[in-house]
């Protein structure tokens, strides 16, 4: 019985630290690819047209500080997940970081994909390549890894 508890709060604990972690690279690789809809479609009108000096200014001072306000969002959510990491080494142990870095790189090409077709995944449209295969199996393994993390802790025993 003891077996099969500490099987489902193993279980149970991994399903937290896949959505932990799937935010938190969510949040951190999408901040590198920010992009304002709005200046985005004045550079394509720029290339129909010419735009005047003034228009010019306005953006380029607008790009600045979108570019200020980038930098403030991509340390702020650096500091966030480098504060998951201390919080995770801390109550449980560096096997539990190695799942949750497990859980990220298993979730970023994904990620990326994503970004660059501008739409939720499909795994019916996903290349299945080696990388995909890859990522999977790292998903996979990392519920192992956070087994034998909470196992290491002494959270739960057999």
């Amino acid at each position: 019985m003891i077996l099969i508890l500490s099987i489902v709060l193993a279980i149970i604990g991994w399903f937290i630290l896949m959505l932990l972690t799937t935010n938190l690279l969510g949040l951190f690789v999408r901040a590198f690819f920010v992009s304002d809809p709005v200046l985005d479609t004045i550079d394509k009108l720029e290339h129909e047209k010419e735009i005047s000096k003034k228009m010019e200014a306005f953006l380029a001072s607008e790009r600045k500080e979108q570019n200020r306000a980038n930098i403030f969002v991509n340390l702020t959510i650096l500091i966030l997940v480098l504060g998951f990491y201390y919080l995770l080494f801390y109550f449980l142990n560096i096997i539990a970081v190695v799942a949750a870095v497990m859980l990220m790189a298993g979730r970023l090409p994904d990620l990326l994909w994503e970004i660059k077709h501008g739409r939720k995944i499909n795994v019916r449209e996903l290349p299945k390549n080696w990388v995909y295969w890859t990522t999977s199996l790292l998903d996979w393994v990392s519920l192992l890894v956070f087994l034998y993390a909470l196992i290491k802790a002494g959270y739960i025993s057999f």
